[in-house]
Parts: structure tokens; sequence; C-alpha cells
């Protein structure tokens, strides 16, 4: 059956793109949901055909179309460019069927009943004004099935910061900040913002070292108030780059 085969690549690309989501940012997000879609709904057929196109135009830019033997594709996109193009063909392929061949299709898929986390308590998630924290509390949620909590989470507008603080820190397990370059010092040097690093010292006075973790954006001036804290460091934009040491610390901790 064509829709058990394109559930079975969708979830090995998955995994592989797991391996390097620095490199696969730009399409990390689809190619997680082509592997969590339900293949027993073939109205679902829309959601998958563009998700499959949009991981397809990501890998076409790595190929060589014009035959140019000088060409070395990088190693992340070779590698996974046969499964992509599988994918690709068999979703053409079930767009040409006909309904009643389409119900048969999808009827033989099994949906996937989604695990619940290990984890006790929420974790939360400290940030300055950069969006980047929404991209990690969809890893977090999405793809751990980790609870989070965050000042954006709802209304608190009769509540002061304090009562707020406290409310997080007795309702916490786990709490990261996300630290990026958005102040700037006298010497013209970046750092975060003071909210953040104010945060980070009260989660850890609470929770404990081992329990508090740092996602430090590249560039970033050192702070000597929090130190002995750990931290991930992850360039640009890409906060993807610590998701698999925050995966691992999170299965060393039985969270996951």
């Amino acid at each position: 059956m064509k829709i058990k085969e394109l559930q079975l690549l969708s979830e090995a690309l998955w995994e592989s793109v797991k391996m390097d989501l620095s490199f696969f940012s730009p399409i990390q997000l689809f190619v997680k949901k082509l592997s969590e879609v339900n293949y027993s709904d073939p109205a679902n057929l829309i959601e998958i055909t563009m998700y499959s196109d949009k991981i397809d135009d990501f890998f076409s830019d790595y190929r060589d179309d014009n035959g140019d033997s000088i060409y070395i594709p990088p190693i992340e996109a070779s590698k996974n460019d046969k499964t992509v193009r599988n994918i690709s063909k068999i979703v053409k392929e079930l767009n040409f069927l006909s309904r009643e061949e389409l119900l048969k299709e999808f009827s033989s898929a099994e949906a996937k009943p989604k695990l619940k986390s290990k984890g006790k308590g929420k974790i939360f998630i400290g940030h300055g004004r950069s969006k980047l924290w929404a991209r990690l509390q969809i890893y977090l949620n999405e793809e751990l099935n980790l609870e989070t909590i965050t000042f954006e989470a709802e209304s608190r507008t009769s509540e002061t910061i304090i009562n707020i603080l406290n409310e997080f820190l007795d309702n916490s397990s786990f709490a990261i900040l996300v630290m990026t370059a958005e102040d700037e010092t006298t010497e013209g040097k970046s750092r975060a913002r003071q909210n953040v690093i104010h945060e980070a010292g009260l989660f850890q006075g609470r929770l404990g070292f081992d329990k508090v973790i740092i996602l430090k954006q590249g560039g970033l001036e050192e702070f000597t108030n929090i130190a002995g804290l750990q931290y991930i460091p992850f360039s640009d934009e890409n906060i993807e780059q610590s998701f698999y040491e925050l995966q691992r610390k999170f299965k060393k901790l039985g969270m996951i």
C-alpha cells in the first residue's frame, strides 16, 4: 500500500532530520508534521501534499539538475534525497487516484497515538524580546510532549510580576532561559535582557543548578552573576542547534 510506505518514509526522514536540526531548520516543522499526519484520513491529502512540496523545494536547491560533476551536495542533503524523492513520487501518485482508490489506500493506515511525557511539573521558558523562544516552545510541546509555562500563556493584568514569578517557581520542575543579544553595554558589547538573567538566578536558587539551562546566542558578553549554570550555545537565529543537547538532558533526567 502506498500510504503505508509514505508513512514509513516520513517517519524515517524525521528521525534523520532530528540529527541535524540546524541544517534542516527551514523545513524542520514540515518534516515533523508530515511524520505525524493522520494517514487514516483521506481529507489530509491536501496537507500532506503541502508538506511534501515544501520539503522537496528545500532539497531541490541541493540537487545537480545540470549534471555538473564538480558539484558535491552537503552530506545531510545527499543521504536523504532518495527518501524525499520517493515521498514526493508517492504523494503525486495519491493525488491521481480516484476517490474509491484513495479511500482504500488511507483505510490501510492507522493513526499513531500521541505519547504522554514522563516528566512531572512544567518547564518555564524565560526570554527577552526575541521570538526565538516560540520555536523552542513548539519543540518542547509537540516533539517532546513536555508542558511549558511562559509569561505569554494567559492574561495576568491584575497580578504583579513578583506574584507571577512566585507562581512559576512553585509550578516548575525545570527552567530554560533563552538569552539573546538585545541590549548594548557602554563598551558596545551585546548582552541579554536583565530580566532573563534575573530569572535565571531565581530558578537556580529554587530548582538547583541541574534543573536550569541557558540557551546562549553567540556574541553575548559573559555574565558572572549566574556563573556555574549550564548553557548550550547557538549561532545567529539557529536556536534549533540546541535542541539535541536539550533532548539528551531531558532523557538523562527521566523527563522523556
